[in-house]
């Protein structure tokens, strides 16, 4: 048996990344804190939700059509509206997977619960117990990732038809705004469910009901930058799967250009071998995997050692 293996992906860089994308979460976590506190000690405080970029693509067709906004929607929400444009079409889902402050509470609580899972043994025993019988659940998942692109069409038709923000009643995010002003709505309620919930999913907001990232999954469809799998180097693991906070087959893909990628590399960051996964500039129409006659022997000999080099890995 062969005992040559993969090039290993350096721990020094895995872990830069992880810190760069943790402390991108934290300034915003906290520049929220900062407007949650501002709004509660002051009633002439700028709105918090001049910040939310999501206000722009709801009164977008109003906007069009009239020139005027819908209620509780500022200038300020048009602007940022384009900036997530131009941030879906350069990076994909880089606001999702850095920027967005809901997006790393969840991600927040579900350290949590995964600490307090593992440091309980019956919690642990019975979290291995449902994985082995509930083989459903990734099926359910995959039906449930199309919610929030229901959420998107209905806030926004609604937006367009009534002139009004629908979906600001159950909006978690305008919630978590407020939440210092202790006031019990929908919303409130909305955000409750789904903090509780991230104890035991990654970001189930995100996942299942987020209109702002349905919209970025949709434009980010458009753009150059994606996550790309050479299976030459793959060592056929399922280990990038289970990094991935979207719940996305990332070993399944060439390139991932799934609309639930948040851009977040934890895939990568996760990845033993170093040349398997990679983020790569290239047009959608373009797969810069290897595949000219040049080195189409070499494709095949990696190939026939593929097998062999799991087995090293795995000794």
């Amino acid at each position: 048996m062969s005992s040559v293996l993969v090039p290993r992906r350096s721990k020094t860089w895995s872990r830069k990344v992880k810190i760069s994308r943790h402390v991108f979460q934290t300034v915003m976590v906290l520049w929220v804190a900062w407007l949650v506190w501002e709004k509660s000690q002051s009633s002439t405080a700028s709105s918090p939700e001049a910040f939310c970029p999501f206000g722009g693509f709801e009164t977008a067709w109003t906007f069009i059509t009239t020139g005027k906004t819908v209620s509780h929607v500022h200038t300020a929400n048009l602007v940022l509206a384009g900036v997530v444009v131009i941030l879906a079409l350069s990076m994909r889902g880089f606001f999702c997977g850095w920027l967005c402050p809901l997006g790393a509470i969840q991600e927040g609580i579900r350290k949590v619960g995964r600490t307090v899972r593992d440091s309980v043994p019956p919690l642990r025993k019975a979290g291995r117990y449902l994985n082995k019988r509930l083989t459903w659940l990734p099926r359910v998942d995959n039906v449930l990732k199309y919610g929030r692109y229901l959420v998107l069409a209905w806030a926004l038709v609604g937006a367009a038809v009534t002139g009004t923000m629908v979906f600001r009643e159950v909006d978690p995010w305008s919630a978590l705004l407020s939440i210092l002003e202790f006031e019990f709505s929908t919303g409130f309620v909305v955000l409750i469910v789904f903090l509780f919930l991230s104890l035991f999913l990654d970001r189930p907001f995100c996942r299942y009901a987020c209109p702002l990232g349905a919209i970025q999954g949709l434009i980010g469809k458009a753009s150059p930058v994606a996550i790309q799998r050479n299976a030459a180097n793959c060592l056929g693991c399922t280990i990038c799967n289970d990094a991935c906070p979207m719940n996305l087959p990332v070993n399944t893909r060439t390139r991932v250009t799934d609309g639930g990628c948040i851009g977040c590399l934890e895939c990568v960051v996760a990845c033993p071998s170093k040349d398997a996964l990679a983020l790569t500039f290239s047009f959608p129409t373009h797969i810069p995997i290897v595949s000219s006659e040049d080195n189409c022997e070499e494709l095949e000999r990696l190939d026939q050692e593929k097998g062999e080099d799991r087995e090293g890995v795995m000794s």
